[in-house]
């Protein structure tokens, strides 16, 4: 009797022990993606702080169609390509546990240069992963009952593509209910 038991009890805390994981790893690129919003909000000339963030231009026209990390560097380097991952200690026990890549597309500029629209695509993966850098995958891992690792070792763990945009510039609302209606509104502050 026990027997029978004590493998579904194993096979139960992989998978929660796995599922944690991989919540983790929704949380972390969530972060990525709101830091990235806040700074667009923050409003102003926000480039330099979009390249503090590590958030590498790519090539590619979607954030779909990027590949893959092709190294995997420390957290205090700082990153030379869209391609780089960036080595993430979430339980600060100096060995690392994830590893972030955070790009963005060239989208849309303002007449100064300024990126006003974009996609942004974070990718975590397992830091086991780096072992097989040379093969991973985009997709994200499945959820589903596994036994062993499956396959973190070469996908992420999550994936999260989102489009950015910078809104409310100043009079933009202004300027849009002038050119809807040929008049100048009279319930808006415009200045």
């Amino acid at each position: 009797p026990v027997s029978a038991v004590a493998p579904v009890a194993i096979f139960s805390v992989a998978t929660r022990v796995r599922n944690q994981r991989t919540e983790q790893a929704l949380q972390l690129a969530q972060g990525e993606v709101d830091k990235v919003r806040l700074t667009i909000e923050q409003g102003g000339d926000y480039t330099a702080r979009l390249t503090e963030l590590n958030l590498m231009v790519s090539p590619a026209s979607t954030a779909v169609n990027v590949a893959a990390p092709s190294r995997f560097r420390a957290y205090s380097e700082s990153l030379d390509s869209f391609t780089d991952a960036r080595k993430i200690d979430s339980d600060n026990d100096g060995d690392s546990d994830f590893a972030v890549q955070l790009f963005r597309t060239a989208g849309i500029v303002d007449t100064t240069n300024t990126p006003v629209a974009f996609e942004v695509g974070v990718r975590v993966y397992d830091a086991r992963a780096e072992d097989n850098v040379a093969s991973l995958l985009t997709d994200s891992s499945s959820l589903g009952f596994t036994s062993g690792e499956g396959d973190v070792n070469r996908r992420p763990l999550a994936v999260l593509y989102t489009q950015v945009t910078q809104g409310d510039r100043a009079g933009a609302l202004c300027h849009y209910w002038e050119r809807s209606t040929g008049s100048s509104p009279t319930t808006l502050q415009c200045s």
